[in-house]
């Protein structure tokens, strides 16, 4: 084994152990699984914007049969877990995995989600009005691109264990707390969080955190669906940037999913889903709206 593998493998090791036995309000007395009744050592929270016809929010995925458990929020009050937050001087790191987006074909298409990560991050009302719930604003590295490909069919773990790797092998900067990965994906790819629960099927995008509290924090942004991810548009950056701002805005609240600001099993933007109004920031990119406690609304952009 090389250098390198043995830095992953210890990563990876290190990493894969998850935040399983973080217990959340609305889990913290289950002992069983509500889908197979198997005795459980605790839940993965991942916090998923779902496709047209299923709800978002944090979902709880048990441990060890790892079935999506539907459960009843105990609140429905905003409110912080204590985990941690994003803070000013954070970095993002954009991820393009394959050649697809090293293609000057698709040039364009990457300088387009660039340049929206940047006016998300920056825009004064959307995310410097996080500012209320003690967030900050970041910064953005030079992207990287994969050479490889991923496989057309892949998993949320297969996926921690690639961002394990990269790391492990200076492929990519390693963030450790302060900061998060959006990973991109291109067409063809299908992500699955479970068995039965596919990327466009089910959900549109979510975010994760490899080992709890500790990170490494990342988004993952599978190609846009041809439907049931934009109630705006048919155009797919636009559908992009709806997911990519929801996702950016409730990780840099809730890095560890459930464990930051959160009302009942939803994040900030899954509470102003359920009544969706399209949106725009400044810079023009189509955005998800979040919950803003000071003026008890969900936020307005142009």
């Amino acid at each position: 084994m090389s250098r390198v593998q043995e830095k992953n493998s210890d990563l990876f090791s290190e990493f894969s152990n998850t935040s399983l036995k973080d217990r959340c309000e609305s889990c913290s007395n289950a002992e069983t699984c509500n889908v197979c009744g198997g005795s459980i050592s605790g839940f993965e929270h991942i916090g998923v914007r779902a496709a047209s016809e299923h709800e978002s929010g944090i979902w709880h995925y048990t441990n060890p049969c790892r079935h999506l458990n539907q459960l009843r929020a105990r609140s429905a009050n905003v409110k912080y877990g204590g985990g941690p937050l994003w803070k000013n001087g954070y970095t993002w790191q954009n991820i393009y995995w394959g050649p697809y987006f090293s293609s000057p074909a698709n040039a364009a298409w990457v300088k387009g989600i660039e340049r929206a990560v940047l006016d998300i991050e920056s825009d004064k009302t959307y995310s410097v009005g996080l500012s209320q719930y003690n967030v900050g604003i970041g910064k953005l590295n030079s992207l990287v691109t994969i050479k490889t490909a991923p496989a057309t069919k892949i998993t949320d773990g297969q996926i921690r264990q690639s961002l394990a790797s990269w790391i492990a092998s200076g492929t990519i900067p390693n963030l450790g707390t302060k900061g998060a990965y959006n990973i991109f994906l291109p067409p063809g790819v299908t992500v699955s969080l479970s068995p039965g629960e596919a990327s466009c099927a089910v959900f549109c995008d979510y975010h994760n955190t490899v080992n709890g509290s500790n990170g490494p924090f990342y988004t993952v942004e599978p190609y846009p669906c041809s439907k049931g991810c934009n109630q705006c548009t048919n155009n797919p950056l636009d559908t992009l940037t709806q997911g990519l701002s929801e996702e950016m805005v409730e990780l840099k609240t809730d890095m560890n999913p459930g464990t930051g600001w959160v009302i009942g099993n939803l994040e900030l933007c899954d509470y102003c889903d359920a009544k969706f109004v399209c949106n725009r920031i400044t810079g023009g990119e189509y955005v998800n709206s979040w919950y803003d406690k000071n003026k008890k609304a969900c936020w307005k952009g142009i």
